[in-house]
């Protein structure tokens, strides 16, 4: 174990036998690790909030607002923040004993219900960002109910098939995010913030190590898209930070690194190409390009969420650069990010990139063909299978669809990172032009991004707000 002074900043190194799990005070963690491998293992420093954003980010977004500074796209996205279905108030939660997402065969209610977290997970993040931005306390008192009426009623996450691992990931990071905002409300007491401690990582938290372990006895290490993988990590990272779990933040860093699923950074990655229109970049190939790109960009946005937590615990914990997970690889989420906004983007014709000519077409667009969960050991009908007793198919371009040049919430935390937090001067063409078509990324005005469907719960939203400099 790697244990890290960060008062002294010296390293003290001592090799310990790690347990196969560790309970800290809000519960039992399964944390048994590879038998060939021991990860590195880091003593973190925890200062609240830390996750999405830390308190600076919200001094920062405050002052702009209450001095009248802020630019327009921020004080638009902050209208419609105060503006959404989410954040009226008096709100009323709808807690459910079960979550279920997927098949309802078997479960106590029949049919799916994950709505209901997905939309009062939602209102409880959105309204603990308007908590920070208006000193409101109103809000802050909704949040407060809505996490205790949960912790209080849901005792599972449930279906009759895998589907509701992305309920446990995605509501997961949501709650989460949530929770560690509201960490510093001193209306929330002792009592119930220890009670939903437990009740996360218990529920969401086994769930989500459950998936990375990837202990579905029929399927591969890569049978699940990287959406299903990245969305778990995000909640794992998430419940970790918000409890102060050095184990569980440890494990996310490694699998981002390190980890047998597409939501590693090594398999996220599925080809490295040259800007076919010769700007000279450098453009990543995303594991799911070649699928409808409505799920393309989510697997981006949700890898710029949990970049975006890692970051911001980075800028407590500096000695631990695995944190960075937005430089890994020589910046390739940033390259991700421009794969993915090249084969999505129009021309500068339309703001909302609904009309004009397509920037490339599929046969201008390099691919790397991959075979994906092709005669692997997946069995059941959980598989890919194709017939024949063979699994899988053949990547061989990216989807041009109905989805193609969709837009999802997240470009603004990809391209102020790099913009102005790293501060490049060059790398992000498409990401920057992409990041102008969406902006402000949740809607202004008449226009709206946040839904409805599930789609619009994937990535947390807002990055306009949070992040955007000009």
């Amino acid at each position: 174990m790697i244990k890290i002074n960060y008062q002294t900043g010296l390293l003290a190194v001592a090799m310990v036998a790690l347990s196969s799990c560790r309970e800290n005070a809000y519960g039992v963690v399964d944390l048994t690790l590879p038998e060939e491998e021991t990860p590195q293992q880091v003593e973190y420093v925890y200062k609240h909030p830390s996750a999405m954003f830390n308190q600076a980010d919200f001094d920062r977004v405050k002052s702009l607002l209450d001095d009248g500074l802020a630019p327009l796209p921020v004080q638009q996205e902050f209208a419609a923040l105060k503006a959404s279905k989410y954040t009226q108030l008096p709100y009323a939660p709808q807690p459910q004993e079960q979550i279920v997402r997927g098949d309802p065969t078997g479960t106590k209610t029949g049919s799916q219900n994950f709505t209901y977290a997905m939309r009062d997970a939602a209102a409880a993040y959105q309204m603990s960002l308007l908590w920070k931005l208006t000193g409101d306390n109103r809000y802050a008192d909704a949040v407060v109910g809505i996490l205790n009426a949960w912790a209080d009623v849901c005792k599972e996450i449930t279906s009759n098939d895998y589907d509701y691992m992305l309920a446990a990931g995605c509501q997961g990071y949501t709650f989460a995010n949530a929770a560690e905002i509201m960490q510093t409300y001193e209306g929330w007491n002792a009592a119930d913030q220890d009670d939903f401690k437990k009740w996360i990582v218990g529920l969401f938290g086994a769930k989500n190590r459950e998936f990375l372990e990837h202990k579905k006895a029929d399927t591969c290490d890569e049978h699940y898209w990287s959406n299903w993988d990245l969305v778990n990590m995000c909640s794992y990272l998430a419940i970790g930070i918000l409890t102060e779990n050095d184990e569980m933040v440890n494990y996310v860093v490694d699998y981002f690194y390190n980890g047998p699923g597409n939501g590693s950074i090594g398999k996220l990655i599925r080809g490295t190409h040259q800007d076919p229109l010769g700007t000279g970049e450098t453009v990543c190939q995303n594991q799911e390009s070649g699928r409808d790109q409505g799920h393309a960009q989510m697997s981006l946005m949700v890898t710029a969420n949990l970049c975006q937590m890692a970051y911001t615990f980075y800028r407590e914990n500096q000695a631990d650069s695995r944190l960075d997970f937005f430089a890994a690889n020589d910046n390739a989420v940033l390259a991700m990010g421009e794969y993915v906004a090249l084969t999505n983007l129009r021309d500068g014709s339309d703001k909302e990139n609904k009309t004009g000519a397509w920037l490339v077409t599929v046969t201008q667009m390099p691919f790397a063909a991959f075979d994906y969960c092709m005669d692997c050991a997946c069995k059941g009908s959980g598989d890919k299978a194709l017939g024949g007793g063979r699994h899988g198919f053949t990547m061989i371009t990216f989807a041009d669809d109905e989805g193609r040049g969709s837009l999802r919430p997240g470009w603004d935390l990809i391209y102020n990172h790099y913009a102005h937090v790293k501060g490049f001067s060059s790398g992000y063409t498409y990401v920057k032009a992409f990041a102008e078509k969406n902006r402000p990324e949740c809607g202004a005005g008449d226009v709206t991004r946040y839904g409805d469907n599930s789609g619009a719960f994937d990535q947390l939203g807002w990055g306009t707000l949070m992040t955007y400099r000009e």
